[in-house]
């Protein structure tokens, strides 16, 4: 009997490796591919640089549940600030993306912790595209996948778009195991991207979901 317990993590460390290299292998084989360098000509940018963007979030990691508002400006051209209150105004964190780095301007104490500002930190820089313009990359296309773009300096990174040039999917895997998927909606109406979802797997998970606010 005490075997079942530990016959049931191997079997599900099997299955989940099963299913995270079928996840990868359709975007390792590419019947095409150039190397272009990331513009806003290629795939159309999360952040507006005329204005503030509003999105209404959920952050859910560990135990912790927060909700509120993020606010994303760029302030100039080189610096970006991704901004979290809740609903009744207390600021949670300050992020600012600025030279390639991002820092923690300020954050609530209660969730200053190294490893979760880390997490939190990559994430909204992979949603927000923020390290993306400006990067060499392979535009692949297969028969599982019509296009897609492999940034060069990250091997296991790939950003899926549609005809229109706009983002549907980003996948991020580490030694080919799932690290983080992240969904995209967007309006070709408002040009702006309506919702995006990220679901970090791993021992530490985090869903961070954004629907925009319209002013």
């Amino acid at each position: 009997m005490h075997q079942l317990p530990k016959l049931y993590l191997l079997l599900s460390s099997l299955i989940c490796l099963l299913f995270s290299s079928c996840a990868i292998s359709k975007y390792k084989h590419s019947s095409s591919s150039k190397q272009v360098v990331i513009s806003e000509n290629e795939i159309s940018p999360v952040i507006s640089k005329e204005k503030a963007t509003k999105y209404k979030g959920t952050i859910d990691v560990l135990k912790n549940h927060l909700s509120g508002i993020v606010i994303i400006k760029q302030t100039d051209s080189v610096t970006t600030h991704i901004i979290f209150v809740t609903e009744i105004g207390m600021k949670m964190f300050d992020f600012e993306w600025k030279n390639n780095v991002m820092n923690p301007i300020y954050v609530f104490e209660p969730i200053n912790k190294k490893s979760l500002i880390a997490a939190l930190s990559e994430n909204f820089k992979q949603m927000l595209l923020l390290d993306v313009f400006g990067k060499h990359s392979n535009l692949l296309s297969n028969q599982k996948v019509k296009s897609f773009y492999s940034l060069t300096d990250a091997k296991h990174r790939f950003l899926i778009t549609d005809s229109s040039k706009t983002l549907i999917l980003q996948k991020v895997f580490h030694r080919n195991k799932r690290d983080r998927f992240i969904n995209y909606t967007f309006d070709a109406q408002t040009k702006s991207y309506t919702q995006i979802k990220s679901t970090q797997f791993g021992w530490v998970k985090i869903n961070i979901e954004l629907n925009i606010i319209n002013e």
